[in-house]
């Protein structure tokens, strides 16, 4: 089944003026099922789409949720997109192949220490983004610091995902998972290009936590 994930963007100075990881998990956790739709995990339709929840007074004005859809609302199928990534980023021209690495790395890949590349040409190859250790029971935490460094990344990025068409539908294997498709693929890219996007237009952070 895996691990269910939520995605909020958050005012960062409201998030920590709560004390302590419990606490503020508490807080995250509350705020992400206050808008939660019907169709609760894991029982989703999967003609559901991607969208955003915003809450109502009075807790308007610090957080936004962002629902994946039918695609990326299991932890798993951004697990399963990064292993899609390995399978073809060598058959990808250098400079667009930095620039996916350092955006999806710190967002669900994890594996950028590891690339033999990681000094590769293009703009991109200088731009790695390191967030700090999140705490107990977080995916994801990452400052409004790195969101704008990871903003101008997706910028690179969403200007060549077309390019990436030919060699994933060539080499990456499909099997039985929601990302299936090169279009499921993108979708999912395009979803945190979007998180990126708001969480930058108002100088907020970005938290995933288990459902």
């Amino acid at each position: 089944m895996g691990i269910c994930i939520d995605v909020l963007i958050v005012d960062w100075d409201h998030l920590m003026s709560v004390p302590g990881d419990d606490q503020r998990y508490g807080m995250l956790h509350d705020a992400a099922i206050s808008v939660d739709d019907e169709d609760a995990w894991p029982d989703r339709s999967p003609s559901v789409g991607p969208q955003w929840f915003w809450p109502s007074s009075p807790d308007a004005g610090w957080f936004g949720k962002f629902d994946f859809g039918d695609v990326g609302f299991s932890y798993k199928d951004h697990f399963v997109a990064s292993e899609q990534w390995e399978e073809f980023r060598t058959f990808v021209a250098p400079a667009v192949r930095s620039g996916v690495d350092r955006f999806i790395d710190p967002l669900f890949w994890g594996g950028l220490e590891y690339m033999p590349d990681r000094d590769a040409e293009g703009a991109a190859a200088h731009m790695s983004v390191v967030l700090p250790d999140a705490p107990s029971d977080h995916l994801l935490w990452c400052p409004p610091e790195a969101v704008s460094s990871l903003k101008l990344l997706w910028d690179s990025v969403d200007a060549e995902l077309a390019a990436l068409r030919e060699p994933f539908e060539r080499y990456v294997g499909f099997g039985f998972v929601r990302v299936k498709d090169f279009d499921a693929f993108v979708g999912l890219l395009r979803g945190w290009g979007d998180v990126i996007d708001q969480a930058q237009q108002r100088g907020w952070g970005v938290v995933g936590i288990r459902c």
